[in-house]
């Protein structure tokens, strides 16, 4: 790792104050909260002043800073150079030119890092891959940033939310494969139409192709032009039909998948708790890693390993509740997803719906016909009760049949959760703290 440091810390890019250099960069983070041991801390200025908190860095176990106003009373490297954020650039396209692997890019408005998960689980990589779901112009340089050739893939997660950014991280990225998870009503107040979202995200596929790559996705998105102008040099992945194309069935309570690769049949068994939605995710995932030479056995001994990321899909058993987590996000098509795999586990008993109503950054001006969608969908028994968390003019609950509550805030509702006996559903934006229900 110090080789990895010394080839993109370079001279052009800044400099070490007093020659001082760190042993190791595990990752790097704007973030002294979510900072950990070996991290080298980014004092961006962008936003607020990173370098207020060079000491709390120092404190939880950064091994480095970068900077443009450096501290020498802190005992810790740091990097010295005219910009951060364009340092981070700089070093990012350094250590991607350096990097001689498959360079594997994941984005959609949905699905991205559950698909980027089950990737690097298929294609047993540790380091080269996104973390957690930093995949914006921050993250995706920093991600790259960490690549080297210790591993033969890595797997970028890119998210976008404005037009044009697109265009900037392809030029970073160079991928040689690129997966559309799938397109849908997000971000619509930076991108302004699904239409427009297809066009800005397929530019990642169209890069792979001009890198003598390809791009693979689900077969609905040719419902967009810009994804059926580039279909010839895709693979296009469909529910049923002749080459590229899966077909699900349950056994038992769990999903069982064919997918046809090439002609030939293979058949994965999924952990109990893949849902359809994150299914679907799986053989993307699954025809990347293929195209990748994973064979089919290793496949599936890789994705019986599988399991929800915290508060994405978690069951968390206390007394005398369980927990259905999948509060970490949320949109209108991943409540679909998450309702029917909540019901699908949990067809009888008492249950209660914690409902973060969804919100105008996640649908736009649609919100309020979407929330009476979502709400009207709910799969509601005999006997279950409905929370929503939010501001009440953003939303009617005339298609609710059943004892309901609102509350602004997830605080609010913790009476009522504490008196149920049963399995409670929470989902929601993140920005509800709908986890801190759990008790």
């Amino acid at each position: 790792m110090k080789e990895h440091i010394d080839s993109i810390f370079i001279p052009s890019i800044g400099h070490w104050l007093d020659g001082k250099k760190p042993e190791q960069v595990a990752r790097f983070c704007t973030d002294t909260r979510s900072l950990c041991p070996g991290d080298c801390y980014v004092a961006l200025t962008d936003m607020r002043d990173g370098h207020i908190f060079l000491g709390d860095a120092r404190t939880n176990g950064a091994s480095c800073a970068i900077v443009s106003r450096p501290k020498p009373s802190i005992d810790l490297p740091q990097f010295v150079c005219d910009d951060p954020n364009v340092a981070m650039v700089k070093m990012a396209k350094l250590a991607r030119s350096m990097f001689r692997g498959t360079m594997i890019a994941i984005t959609g408005s949905f699905g991205k890092t559950t698909t980027k998960d089950i990737l690097k689980l298929l294609l047993g990589i540790e380091k080269n891959v996104t973390l957690e779901n930093k995949n914006g112009q921050r993250g995706v340089p920093m991600t790259l940033a960490t690549v080297t050739n210790g591993e033969s893939f890595a797997v970028v997660e890119v998210g976008i939310d404005a037009i044009s950014t697109m265009d900037r991280l392809v030029e970073l990225i160079v991928p040689h494969i690129a997966i559309l998870t799938g397109i849908g009503k997000i971000h619509m107040s930076g991108m302004g139409s699904e239409s427009t979202i297809a066009r800005e995200k397929s530019k990642l596929l169209e890069k792979a192709i001009k890198n003598n790559g390809h791009g693979i996705f689900p077969e609905e998105c040719l419902r967009f032009s810009a994804c059926r102008k580039i279909q010839g040099h895709c693979r296009v992945v469909k529910e049923n039909g002749e080459d590229m194309c899966y077909h699900m069935a349950t056994k038992g309570d769990q999903y069982h998948v064919t997918v046809t690769f090439w002609g030939k049949d293979l058949t994965f068994a999924m952990p109990r708790l893949m849902s359809q939605g994150i299914v679907k995710n799986f053989v993307l995932a699954c025809i990347c890693a293929l195209e990748c030479g994973i064979g089919a056995a290793n496949i599936q001994k890789r994705i019986s390993l599988w399991k929800p990321s915290k508060w994405r899909g978690e069951i968390i058993a206390t007394t005398p509740r369980t927990y259905f987590a999948d509060c970490y996000n949320a949109n209108f098509i991943a409540f679909a997803n998450s309702l029917a795999q909540f019901d699908r586990l949990f067809p009888h008993g008492s249950r209660l719906f914690i409902i973060g109503a969804l919100i105008r950054c996640e649908v736009g001006d649609g919100v309020i016909d979407d929330n009476a969608t979502l709400f009207q969908n709910l799969p509601l028994r005999e006997n279950d009760g409905v929370i929503v968390i939010g501001e009440s003019e953003n939303f009617s609950m005339d298609t609710i049949n059943c004892d309901w509550k609102v509350f602004p805030s997830a605080s609010q509702a913790m009476e009522m959760v504490t008196n149920f006996h049963g399995v409670v559903y929470l989902k929601g934006h993140r920005i509800y703290g709908l986890e801190s229900l759990i008790c």
